[in-house]
């Protein structure tokens, strides 16, 4: 898989200085601390890891289904007329105060697989949504490179573009002194003079195009736009127009193994199998264990205690009343039931298995599993999908290379030809045996040529390094 790392250090090479975050206020900034602010602040960065956050967090929920449950309650009554009171199993219709408190714990032994499945579909959302990550530090560090190019090409172009004024300038000084002195005409100051306000405003709009570059590229760091933002200066060198070594097919096999787009696909479409597995569990009976406690007071339980015995007149012998026949019974005092007492008298037990088998639910599990099934095949055309793009990207980015490298190879040539050709017009004004018109005319063909010349070498660069990236090659200059 390629990594950030593998980019960033081609970054490093790239901008021959040291890595280092980059604060706001830099005068120069490297290539590497344009891509170290951009992940520090994009906002695409952000919302993947926090995807991952939120992945990680329901793979532990998914976990901690296998722990078994359990609640306290507690609840406490006003009850008003007839009712059985729970502590008695007597009807009562007086106003009582009863309180009930329980504990109880289920623990899931058995439900086809579904929680195995989920767990495993939770992992794997979790290791794709990494590899998301991977992908968006990557299309941010493309994107802040390309135009970290950009910026580099200007500048080029702008060089160009005040050689011009300047060539332009010395011509219109020299001739001003030749037209003086009676030796060349009036109209070729005033050609020279109209070729020098056509440089100024072309060194206007090279000044402007680099402007412009900076803020797309500041914009792609999310950073503020600020007036004294500059780049460190990168010397490249002519590239080699060697044949490219490896053909698309040959890229596109590398790139299917490394690219996190492709990765992250792939995985999606094996949690999306683990989300059919889970909701075919559903069908399969649920197999469960509980215990629990549970215990009662009422505030009309009062406690019989005994106290002693006490004689008790149960006949008459012979029906007569000065021969009562008496005995001794219990003696029972009522006392208040405490709060504490009760709890522990009334206190109950139990242990359970439970089996609940599935037969009809308004058909919701197999609604489910269709859902998860057509998911499953969304994900398939989707992992499809990533690698159409990206052959089709790779087809692209190899064709571009080489219409680069012939365009850098008929610029190259055309510079050669035209500045021997530009040497030849100067040095023959310069004797007065050419006019203004034809030198202005051989001047402005080798401007556009070596402008030419420099956007497509930043060109082919570009499409060079990012075939090299699609191998998992360090971008490396």
């Amino acid at each position: 898989m390629p990594t950030i790392k593998s980019f960033l250090i081609g970054c490093l090479l790239l901008a021959g200085v040291s890595s280092g975050f980059a604060q706001a206020q830099k005068e120069q900034w490297s290539l590497q601390e344009c891509v170290d602010y951009a992940f520090a602040n994009s906002i695409t960065i952000k919302r993947s890891e926090l995807q991952v956050r939120n992945n990680e967090a329901l793979l532990f929920q998914s976990k901690a289904g296998f722990l078994p449950t359990a609640s306290v309650n507690g609840q406490h009554a006003y009850n008003f007329g007839r009712f059985v009171d729970p502590t008695t199993n007597q009807f009562t219709d007086i106003t009582t105060q009863t309180n009930n408190f329980s504990l109880n714990s289920n623990l899931l032994l058995f439900q086809g697989g579904a929680r195995l499945n989920d767990i495993k579909q939770s992992q794997t959302d979790v290791k794709a949504s990494r590899l998301d990550v991977e992908q968006s530090k990557y299309d941010v560090a493309l994107s802040v490179a390309v135009n970290y190019l950009q910026v580099l090409s200007n500048e080029e172009l702008l060089v160009i573009a005040k050689n011009q004024v300047d060539q332009s300038q010395l011509q219109v000084e020299r001739t001003q002194k030749l037209v003086e002195a009676g030796s060349l005409p009036q109209t070729n100051l005033l050609d020279l003079q109209s070729q020098l306000a056509i440089d100024k405003a072309s060194l206007v709009t090279a000044q402007n195009n680099l402007n412009i570059s900076k803020i797309n590229l500041m914009q792609a760091m999310n950073l503020p736009a600020q007036s004294n933002f500059n780049i460190v200066r990168v010397e490249l060198p002519d590239p080699n127009l060697d044949p490219y070594q490896q053909n698309t097919e040959e890229i596109y096999k590398i790139a299917q193994q490394t690219l996190p787009s492709v990765q992250s696909a792939d995985l999606k479409v094996k949690s999306s199998e683990y989300g059919v597995a889970s909701a075919r569990g559903f069908l399969y009976p649920r197999l469960s264990v509980g215990a629990g406690f549970n215990t009662y007071y009422s505030d009309q339980r009062n406690l019989n205690i005994l106290n002693g015995s006490r004689t008790e007149t149960i006949g008459f012998v012979n029906g007569d009343a000065a021969s009562p026949v008496v005995t001794q019974v219990p003696n029972f005092i009522s006392e208040k039931y405490s709060f504490r007492d009760q709890l522990k008298d009334n206190l109950g037990k139990y242990i359970s298995v439970n089996l609940s088998i599935p037969i009809l639910n308004g058909w919701q599990t197999r609604t489910q599993i269709s859902r998860s099934i057509v998911l499953r095949e969304t994900s398939k055309l989707d992992a499809q999908n990533t690698r159409i793009l990206l052959r089709q990207n790779i087809e692209l980015a190899y064709n571009n290379m080489l219409a680069a490298a012939a365009s850098y190879n008929s610029f190259r040539e055309q510079v050669a030809s035209l500045d021997l050709a530009f040497k030849a017009t100067e040095s023959r004004f310069n004797v007065g045996l050419l006019n203004s018109v034809d030198y202005n005319l051989a001047k402005v063909r080798l401007a556009g040529a070596q402008a030419n010349l420099i956007q497509a070498k930043y060109n082919y660069i570009f499409r060079t390094k990012i075939l090299d990236f699609y191998q998992n090659k360090p971008l490396s200059f």
